[in-house]
Order: structure tokens, then C-alpha cells, then sequence
């Protein structure tokens, strides 16, 4: 036994002492270069905690954030009322399929009669394998419903993009990070693997490698902050696709690090020094936690198999 202990020891201090170790030892931890682990169930699990505590049960929808701030409605509606049914809730649905089936599928169940009614978006179905047409329409906010539940004044909303909605089209499509992805996806699921990595370069490109804060696309450019939904919407595409990308794990670790101590969930928008910008919000958390939804993830793996 003693003989075993000194040959265990003396290993331990060889490689402690080994110039490798001792140079991993001294990388700095806080290097924006120096991407972190995956994340742990408990951040998940917050995240999806999160997205269940604005989920109304009255309407089955979860509420757009926290924030008390109006919608861009003008009709003095904070988006804590407000109930946007895609991308949103489009999303939520199956980004809380590991955490609670029964929520996820009333939301989805309800989002279906939306879509039944007034269409699909044309644009965000991409995610859950749902082909769209090209080029991309510009969008369109439309009220389905305000009225008041349980005393509260609540709006119902969807981010359309049909033609008919607006007529105009992304001719730069490839110089915003999500509309890549999008594209991405879209070309995948019609089996042109080749369109389908050229977009998905293209979006890649957009990353900001000097600072790892978010993808500096034209939308960052014009207000100045990164959102963050396109995070987690480039982790599920290079995921779906399989496409290699040596800044994945860059992207995981920055879209995690926006995750908000107090509520779990992840932050909309952040300033480009990295810095948090205002509150969470149901969008940005559902499009990451999309990226960990392997079931739909491997449905794209069989679309071109």
C-alpha cells in the first residue's frame, strides 16, 4: 500500500509540474477568448424556468418578458401582457419539450390554432423544419387580440413576414446573422447542402472573433447592440446541419454567459463590450434552449439522409 502511494504521488507531482500543466494553469480564466464548458443542467433548468413562470395558463401562451416597457403596439401594453404567438411562443413549445411536456404541448396546441387562422410566419417555422419561401419578406407586427383577462389588458401579437403583410424583401439578407440561418436551414431541409453551407458561412462570418460578444450583422451596426437570440439560433442550425464551425463553442459560452442570476432567462439584447442591456426575454431563452432539444435537432439529420 505504501509502495502504491509513492508511485501515485510522485505521478501527481510529475505532472503537476509538467510545463503543459503548468502553462494550461496560467491562461487566465476571465479571457473573452477562452471559451467556457457546456452548460449545466441547473443553468437549463433555470433557463426553462424562466419561460414556465411567464406562461399564462388562461390563454396557454407565455408572455413576450418582464419587462414593463410598452410594445411596439403604442397601444400603452407592457410587454409583460404581451403574447407574441411566433416567434415566441412558435419556439417555447419546443424548447420545453424536456421540461414540461404538458405546458410545451398546450403552447404549441394553442400556437396551431393561430396558424390555422392567420397563417404561418413565413420565416421562424424554418426552425422547427417547416420549409419557407425566397426570397424573405420584411415583417410586419399585427394585433389578433387585446382585450382584458382576469382584469389585465393583454395583447396577442404575430411577427408576420407574408408578402401580403410587406411587400418589401431582405435583398441583404446574407448580411444579417439570423436571416443566414434561416436561409441555412431552409436549403437543408430542400436537400441543397451546398446553398445550404454557403449561407451558413456566410452567417458565420458575421461573428465577431476580436471580442466574442455577438454577431456584428448589419442590425448590430444600426442600433449599436447585439441580440441575442441569434446565439442560440446559430448554436441549433450548426447542430441541425452538422456543419463544423471553430467558433461554436465561443457562440455556447457567450450565449450563456447572458444568462440572468436572478431569473434564469437569457438576456435580449447586450451592449458590445458585452455588458447586459435590459431584461430577458421569451425569445432569446427559447431560441438556446432550442439548441439542446436533440429530438428536433436529429429530425434534421433524416431530412437529407
Amino acid at each position: 500500500m505504501k509502495k502504491t502511494s509513492f508511485v501515485l504521488i510522485t505521478f501527481i507531482m510529475m505532472i503537476l509540474l509538467s510545463p503543459i500543466f503548468i502553462f494550461i494553469a496560467q491562461i487566465p480564466r476571465n479571457d473573452p477568448k477562452l471559451p467556457e464548458s457546456y452548460p449545466s443542467q441547473t443553468q437549463l433548468e433555470n433557463a426553462a424556468t424562466y419561460l414556465l413562470s411567464m406562461y399564462n395558463p388562461t390563454i396557454g401562451l407565455i408572455a413576450n418578458s418582464e419587462d414593463t416597457g410598452l410594445n411596439p403596439t403604442n397601444n400603452s401594453v407592457p410587454h409583460t401582457n404581451t403574447y407574441w404567438v411566433y416567434s415566441d411562443n412558435l419556439w417555447a413549445g419546443y424548447a420545453l419539450q424536456s421540461f414540461n411536456r404538458e405546458i410545451a404541448e398546450n403552447i404549441t396546441d394553442n400556437v396551431q390554432q393561430f396558424i390555422v387562422e392567420y397563417g404561418w410566419p413565413l420565416l421562424f417555422e424554418v426552425a422547427i423544419g417547416v420549409q419557407i419561401p425566397t426570397p424573405i419578406h420584411n415583417g410586419k407586427d399585427i394585433v389578433v387580440y387585446d382585450d382584458f383577462v382576469n382584469g389585465t389588458r393583454i395583447q396577442v401579437l404575430l411577427d408576420r413576414h407574408q408578402p401580403q403583410d410587406n411587400p418589401s424583401i431582405f435583398d441583404d439578407a446574407d448580411e444579417y446573422a439570423d436571416l443566414c440561418f434561416y436561409m441555412t436551414i431552409n436549403f437543408w431541409i430542400k436537400g441543397d447542402t451546398t446553398k445550404s453551407e454557403q449561407w451558413f458561412r456566410s452567417g458565420e462570418a458575421l461573428w465577431n472573433s476580436t471580442t466574442n460578444n455577438g454577431f456584428y450583422d448589419k442590425a448590430t451596426r444600426k442600433i449599436g447592440r447585439y441580440q441575442n437570440y441569434k446565439l442560440g439560433l446559430f448554436l441549433f442550425t450548426q447542430r441541425a446541419t452538422g456543419f463544423e464551425s471553430n467558433i461554436a463553442e465561443y457562440v455556447e459560452a457567450t450565449a450563456w454567459s447572458y444568462q440572468k442570476n436572478d431569473s434564469g432567462g437569457i438576456t435580449t439584447q447586450s451592449g458590445l463590450n458585452g455588458s447586459f442591456n435590459g431584461t430577458a426575454n421569451a425569445e432569446a431563452t427559447s431560441a438556446l434552449l432550442l439548441a439542446y432539444n436533440y429530438d428536433l435537432i436529429h429530425s434534421f439529420h433524416s431530412t437529407t439522409g
